[in-house]
């Protein structure tokens, strides 16, 4: 039987319940959102520092000044999700994922055309524009997307299920876009810029096509949104004061917070870290970088049905702290990796790390939304995102602006084909110690986050009664 086949068996339910078809629809916005955000925040910075040679400073001030406009349209579109009304012939979250596809794509197109014979200031000032006007899309796409999946499959396996695929399709999907940094901007110093651009155009139109699929044969109806709206009730201080109350007062709103701000927050950025590493620091080929970078996703694409497994039986926090034993002894491998194939042997455990804990923690903050819905009953899924966003805004892009302020201060020199070993160590201990740095601090609030697999599978069911109708899902009067 192959893989296809293996996971469509494993992950079908009762007639109640999704079908593989509609599990595996739902996976595909989350990817397609993550292709664009691996070409944005991974590829586009390796291209501007070594191809544009835009310096590593100003891309800090860029994400300065992105995370700032961050922390302004996350509140926004969040608050004004939540309370929009589904409206027949256009629907709702559908409706916003659809007309903001147009936009992202066109600012991912736009982002290539920088011409490194611009002044600093110039290209700084038009890849800031660019990004915020992608932002702005981007967040209104997510947001959209996060709240979709959440009513569409309300239960903790179901979630499990999707995320499993999401990984599958965006690794697949990924990988192209990894390809082109991986063999024209490692230990090329020459990269024809004409040749990139022409690439990175093909991958932008399989990014479409991913984009365009998901976003065609989802369906929404009225429905899904009878219990637990928002739109019922109008914007004013008093009840947003009220909404926002109810969740800072959750002990597992703020220890999942803190957790996701420690944690495994540098595995955001871990493919740019690769990409340096790779070259500066190994100083691989083009080949020996797509393979360091490939088989641990192969390893990983063959326990994924296991992984998933893992975190319905044994509860979503297990299953985390369980991934951060591999993610750690992996790092601490890569910090003394020598050779090309160290490297690759170092990246197998941490992809399981990283990909087991991902898995995990999907349904784990989705539970902290019904919860909130138990309680008060109004789901608030875009109102958790905007205060998270405020609470995060004073360290949003910390891990980027720790890795790129690590490189300049060791001396990194975007125009050096061989850097400086003082450079060398700088990159080699922002890409190892600091995640497991970060890692290790991201214990204590996961160990004082307080669902259990019980308390799991409880707010799984008043999930599931709430979203298909069914009695039994009423507020908890406490």
């Amino acid at each position: 039987m192959g893989l296809f086949s293996r996971l469509k068996s494993q992950y079908r339910f009762s007639q109640e319940g999704l079908t593989f078809k509609e599990k595996f629809l739902l996976a595909l916005p989350a990817p397609a959102a993550s292709l664009s955000s691996v070409l944005i925040h991974n590829v586009y910075i390796k291209l501007y520092t070594d191809v544009i040679h835009l310096d590593p400073m100003y891309v800090g001030l860029i994400y300065f000044w992105f995370n700032i406009w961050n922390t302004v349209n996350d509140p926004i579109f969040g608050i004004f999700i939540d309370k929009m009304k589904y409206r027949p012939g256009r629907g709702k979250f559908l409706y916003l994922m659809r007309v903001t596809v147009p936009f992202i794509l066109l600012c991912l197109v736009a982002m290539l055309f920088s011409n490194p014979d611009w002044p600093q200031k110039t290209i700084f000032f038009v890849l800031l524009l660019e990004l915020f006007l992608f932002d702005t899309a981007f967040t209104l796409f997510g947001i959209s997307n996060n709240c979709y999946f959440l009513i569409a499959a309300p239960t903790k396996e179901e979630r499990v299920d999707v995320n499993v695929l999401r990984g599958y399709v965006a690794n697949f999907v990924s990988f192209f876009a990894t390809l082109v940094p991986s063999f024209l901007l490692v230990g090329n110093q020459t990269s024809n810029r004409p040749q990139i651009i022409a690439i990175l155009m093909g991958v932008i139109a399989l990014n479409a096509v991913v984009y365009l699929v998901a976003v065609t044969k989802l369906k929404e109806s009225p429905e899904m949104y009878e219990k637990g709206s928002g739109a019922l009730q109008s914007i004013n201080l008093q009840t947003l004061w009220q909404d926002v109350r109810s969740i800072l007062r959750m002990r597992a709103f703020w220890t999942w917070f803190f957790y996701g701000l420690t944690g495994l927050a540098p595995s955001g950025i871990y493919f740019t870290a690769f990409l340096y590493y790779m070259d500066h620091v190994i100083r691989a080929n083009g080949l020996q970088t797509t393979i360091a970078d490939t088989v641990p996703m192969l390893v990983v694409f063959a326990v994924y049905p296991i992984l998933g497994n893992l975190v319905k039986r044994f509860g979503g926090k297990n299953s985390i702290f369980s991934g951060m034993l591999p993610y750690i002894a992996g790092y601490a491998l890569l910090f003394f990796a020598q050779t090309w194939w160290q490297a690759l042997l170092a990246y197998a455990p941490i992809m399981v790390g990283k990909y087991l804990a991902e898995t995990a923690a999907a349904p784990l903050g989705a539970a902290i939304i019904d919860e909130n819905e138990m309680l008060t009953g109004t789901r608030k899924t875009g109102l958790f995102g905007a205060v998270s966003a405020i609470l995060a805004a004073p360290v949003s892009g910390l891990q980027l602006m720790i890795f790129m302020g690590m490189l300049k201060a060791t001396g990194y020199d975007e125009q050096a084909s061989v850097q400086a070993a003082s450079a060398v160590q700088g990159i080699r201990a922002a890409t190892a110690l600091i995640p497991i740095a970060f890692c290790l601090v991201g214990m204590l609030p996961l160990k004082l986050f307080p669902y259990d697999k019980v308390k799991e599978q409880q707010l799984s069911h008043y999930s599931l009664m709430r979203r298909r109708g069914e009695p039994g899902a009423q507020p908890d009067p406490q």
